[in-house]
């Protein structure tokens, strides 16, 4: 590890210490400090709700304290990422409230519910019950079921896997934010199935990710969002341009050692906005250190 390299960790650590969220920060001293994954866990009970879903403001976007289906994905991405099983507690409540929202006219979820209206949040968060991106989140979640099926009635399984494939097969807008939803759920599924949506996966991702580095400082979709490791399956399709993505990625932390979003809320509730940035800073920093690691570039 290079001196640059390790001042980057250092610089990052020292954020994530001082600033960062108890949920990023007890995340961080898991990947890279030999932390318990208990201290994730339970720094993560707090944005769950007696529902079993999540809210609470886990995603800085969303500051409203109601359950989610997008929200309750994030958590289960938390969960997912230090290992908790089918039998964990927090694990049954999360998938106990998807089983319970499941709107079956839909065949799907809400993306969120219509309380999102009553707190702060940032300007594309409406509740919208006739969103066209079906796939965002309810792909994800699907493939949330299928890793979590003990809780899942079958026949409820293969129903929501048929209509994710078919309605992946028919789609024609593609979008990245739908497109990280169906990967998420590839991961999931059986082998057979994995190759049957390859080859509209692999078309999505041609369409969606950004290849020229000139469009890297804005919102979009970058090559390492996609390929995230080496053994990504599309390292070789990006592998001319995703060691200067890696570069590019380093060299935007910041002087104060994290990494900022993105994105603003245009204005909007400015104050509550800066804590938002600030929460963000902490999830983002723990996740592009891990690429940076992926790529032993830390």
């Amino acid at each position: 590890m290079s001196e640059q390299t390790i001042s980057q960790l250092e610089a990052a650590r020292s954020f994530m210490k001082e600033q960062a969220r108890a949920v990023d920060l007890a995340l961080f001293e898991y990947e890279f400090e030999a932390g318990p994954a208990d201290a994730v866990l339970q720094a993560l009970r707090a944005y769950q709700n007696e529902d079993g879903g999540f809210g609470k403001g886990l995603e800085p976007d969303i500051r409203c304290a109601a359950s989610s289906a997008y929200v309750t994905t994030i958590g289960l991405q938390y969960l997912a990422r230090v290992g908790a099983g089918e039998d964990h507690e927090m694990v049954q409540q999360a998938i106990g409230y998807l089983l319970a929202t499941f709107n079956s006219e839909k065949i799907g979820w809400d993306i969120v519910p219509p309380a999102v209206e009553q707190a702060p949040r940032a300007p594309w968060w409406n509740y919208e019950p006739d969103r066209e991106d079906w796939g965002n989140p309810n792909a994800e979640i699907v493939g949330y079921l299928l890793k979590y099926s003990k809780w899942v009635p079958a026949e409820m399984i293969d129903r929501l896997t048929d209509h994710a494939i078919k309605y992946l097969e028919r789609l024609e807008n593609y979008e990245f934010h739908e497109l990280l939803c169906f990967l998420r759920l590839q991961e999931q599924l059986p082998e057979s199935l994995r190759e049957q949506v390859a080859g509209k996966i692999k078309a999505i991702v041609e369409h969606c990710v950004t290849v020229d580095p000139a469009q890297w400082e804005g919102y979009g979709l970058q090559p390492i969002q996609v390929v995230t490791s080496p053994a990504s399956p599309f390292y070789s399709q990006y592998a001319d341009v995703v060691q200067k993505n890696v570069e590019h990625l380093a060299s935007k932390q910041t002087e104060s050692g994290c990494w900022e979003p993105t994105w603003t809320w245009g204005g909007l509730h400015e104050e509550l906005w800066e804590q938002a940035k600030v929460e963000w800073s902490g999830r983002l920093t723990v996740d592009h250190l891990l690429t940076l690691r992926a790529f032993d570039r830390l």
